[in-house]
């Protein structure tokens, strides 16, 4: 099956993915959702997804919607105004940079009807490489309660209990999803990888993290082989500054995931970067439509409903 993607151009907002190197797996939160809850996105130039997030009872805030994030951000000055009590500092491991953050504790977070009761989560300056007034990041330590379905076409996010109607009725090839990624030796946690191929490059497998906060499929390799473009600079957005480095690209016949091929894909290679546990970025708006199934570990790329 071809997949239409919605957009192919190398832009310098490439990741905000994180993740939490060699830490014990955080027990899930107490979460529900009231049958399927959908709530209405807004998307930015860039496709960027930015949902209405409450804290404690308090907003909606727009949150930008991150799932290559394994943790939820919340803006420092928000945090501050809704009196979160701070427990401690972590480190917080980027694709290029680590940073420490404060950890707060918050009563509960929802989107819509779909709530977790519980938790920490971690307190930030504002993001200097997130577009427009967000007040913080939405990550996959709240996503990964719930079975969720992004339409970009529609403009919504749904969500539902995990396993529950969504799943049953989703139509497409169940592409199986790892929510743990490694780190030497080591797992790293609310993850999203899946494994692809790309003909042009040797066909190699890779193992690429879903990621709706980055806005062009990356990979993490010095070159990108015969038929890359000249190396050039770039400037590369990871939390509260923009990194410098130099890039190459190269656009492939296809990457394939499954029986499913992105055609004429513009990839981006990074040769400067942190330790990662995964070999590159695909970004989720690159399809109509993806439904992601944490409990049954599956992916639905461009998925139907007919009962629906």
């Amino acid at each position: 099956m071809s997949l239409t993607h919605r957009f192919n151009r190398v832009s310098v907002l490439l990741a905000f993915a994180t993740f939490l190197p060699a830490v014990a797996q955080v027990p899930e939160q107490t979460a529900t959702a009231t049958n399927i809850v959908t709530v209405k996105i807004k998307l930015d130039d860039v496709s960027m997804i930015i949902v209405p997030v409450r804290i404690n009872g308090s907003g909606p805030y727009d949150f930008l919607l991150d799932t290559g994030s394994s943790k939820t951000l919340v803006d420092q000055k928000l945090a501050n105004e809704l009196a979160l009590p701070r427990e401690t500092e972590k480190p917080l491991v980027g694709m290029l940079s680590s940073a420490k953050m404060s950890v707060v504790h918050i009563d509960s977070l929802s989107v819509g009807g779909a709530t977790i009761c519980g938790g920490q989560i971690f307190s930030s300056a504002p993001p200097a490489t997130v577009t427009g007034k967000v007040r913080g990041v939405l990550g996959e330590d709240f996503l990964r309660n719930f079975d969720v379905l992004i339409d970009y076409r529609h403009q919504s996010i749904r969500f539902d209990s995990p396993l529950g109607s969504m799943a049953e009725a989703a139509v497409g090839e169940h592409l199986p999803l790892q929510l743990n990624g490694e780190l030497h030796g080591q797992s790293t946690y609310n993850r999203l990888l899946v494994s692809g191929h790309i003909p042009d490059l040797e066909d190699t497998a890779v193992l690429l993290l879903l990621d709706s906060g980055t806005n062009n499929p990356t990979l993490f390799r010095d070159n990108l082989g015969v038929g890359a473009a000249q190396r050039m600079p770039m400037r590369v957005g990871n939390f509260n500054q923009w990194v410098s480095l130099v890039a190459s690209t190269r656009t492939v016949r296809s990457v394939n995931l499954g029986g499913n091929s992105l055609a004429n894909l513009t990839l981006v290679a990074i040769s400067r970067r942190a330790e990662v546990d995964t070999d590159g970025l695909l970004p989720t708006s690159l399809f109509h439509s993806i439904f992601i199934s944490h409990k049954g570990k599956f992916v639905i790329l461009n998925p139907s409903f007919p009962k629906y």
